[in-house]
């Protein structure tokens, strides 16, 4: 067996494979068009790979897609080292193949082909299977735990100093701290608005309108927010509260900006350095769930990659 990057052709015939997967709400034509069109986002065309495992006759076992994305290392002095992480996306395997060990197989290879990459820190994936599969390619879950918010009706911006413009994305990227670990990844610009794409893709789908703001910031805190995927919900992308008060009006105003949008809650994945500040809103609408599918979960590398119980794994993080 061997790893191969697939070619446009292959890409497209992997697709009407894996409609039956990944292809809720859609045609198997309206599938085949949202891969094309977020094939064709900025982010994807400049950083997505889809990867075959092949075996000795050429035919294909097991298909997968990277995306690489940014990551920090902290030297000994604490200066930030850029480097390229790869998140796995779309681990795949026809049924009449499964039960072969193939896609343990593929994601070994995929390891070592990543670990040539000269600037290579760690390979992040979000399991749907658990956690056993991917622990046996080296992989380390991360915990998970969501935040479930109701909508609440009122003016988004009442709450907030102000309320973010899609144009506003990098901007309001740059407002957010850095986490103080060892290492840590960190989404661009392109790649938060690859989930912003994908909701523009299923709105027409879920009987909801695409939300009038990107996010929102409070005093030194920020948040960013989306309609993303094929379930009508506001998911929070990315949130920096430095303060309680802070915290509790950046989601006051997702939870406004959710009903304005007939959307039917806000779901914020719980990380560790907001987490303190969440109790206080249980009562108000807001409820603390173990994560249904979409366990994160990182391999090194490189050796001695320091991965800290802190890493934070944010939702802008997912593919």
């Amino acid at each position: 067996m061997h790893l191969v990057a697939a070619t446009d052709e292959q890409r497209v015939q992997r697709d009407a494979l894996t409609y039956s997967e990944w292809g809720k709400l859609l045609s198997p034509e309206g599938y085949a068009a949202r891969e094309q069109r977020l094939r064709a986002h900025p982010w994807s065309r400049s950083d997505m790979r889809t990867w075959l495992l092949c075996g000795e006759d050429g035919g294909v076992l097991a298909s997968c897609e990277t995306f690489r994305t940014s990551s920090f290392l902290r030297d000994a002095g604490g200066s930030l080292v850029p480097g390229d992480s790869f998140a796995i996306a779309s681990v795949f395997t026809e049924e009449r193949l499964r039960g072969h060990g193939y896609a343990t197989r593929l994601m070994d290879l995929l390891a070592a082909e990543l670990e040539r990459q000269p600037r290579a820190h760690a390979a992040l994936l979000f399991s749907d299977v658990g956690p056993r599969i991917y622990a046996r390619s080296g992989y380390q879950a991360l915990p998970a735990w969501d935040w479930h918010l109701s909508p609440a009706p009122g003016d988004p911006a009442a709450s907030v100093d102000s309320l973010l413009r899609e144009d506003e994305l990098g901007p309001a990227l740059g407002r957010l701290r850095q986490p103080e670990v060892p290492f840590f990844f960190w989404p661009s610009p392109a790649q938060l608005d690859w989930h912003l794409e994908r909701g523009r893709i299923y709105v027409e789908h879920l009987g909801c309108a695409l939300p009038a703001s990107l996010g929102a910031t409070a005093g030194a805190s920020t948040i960013l927010w989306g309609l993303v995927g094929r379930s009508p919900e506001l998911t929070v992308l990315m949130l920096d509260a430095r303060a309680p008060s802070e915290a509790r009006a950046l989601l006051e105003a997702a939870r406004r900006e959710a009903s304005r949008s007939g959307l039917s809650r806000v779901v914020l994945w719980e990380e560790p350095f907001h987490a303190p500040f969440l109790p206080l809103l249980q009562g108000e609408g807001a409820t603390r769930v173990a994560r249904d599918g979409s366990l994160p979960m990182v391999r090194p590398l490189r050796p001695g990659l320091p991965l800290s119980p802190l890493l934070p794994a944010p939702r802008g993080l997912w593919v």
